[in-house]
């Protein structure tokens, strides 16, 4: 049976993404700034950018087959997992690092453990670094 996993969620972004928003809103009807819609205009793509990442779903296959569905866009599989490590100091949304056959995927599951579990169940001889950090914390 296939397992779905979520990306782990960053709320303090979107505080600082819609504290931008409303300060450049402010400041262009307020302050008549013709320049504030143009810096809206630059933020509206980080923003998209972040909701896609913060929306992908990973789906962990019978046959081991990883399947990345982000927000919108097109699904990535990632087959021939070889290794599987944990960062917990890196920053953003990339804490897990997967090296599979074509290269490697940065992913941000929002249950570690149980996400490599499942890879491990498909394939026991599977390399597993840095995921004791979070059985400790």
């Amino acid at each position: 049976m296939e397992k779905v996993f979520k990306t782990k969620r960053t709320r303090n972004w979107w505080i600082i993404i819609v504290g931008l928003v409303v300060l450049i809103i402010f400041l262009n009807v307020y302050l008549e700034k013709s320049w504030a819609f143009s810096a809206l205009g630059g933020i509206i793509i980080p923003v998209l950018m972040f909701y896609s990442r913060s929306k992908t779903t990973y789906i962990v296959k019978d046959n081991g087959v990883l399947e990345i569905k982000p927000g919108w866009g097109n699904r990535i599989c990632v087959d021939g997992i070889r290794k599987v490590s944990y960062n917990p100091n890196a920053i953003g949304m990339q804490k897990v690092k997967i090296e599979h056959a074509q290269g490697f995927v940065m992913i941000n599951p929002d249950k570690p453990l149980e996400f490599v579990e499942a890879l491990i169940k498909i394939d026991p001889n599977l390399s597993v670094e840095g995921f004791e950090q979070i059985k400790t914390n």
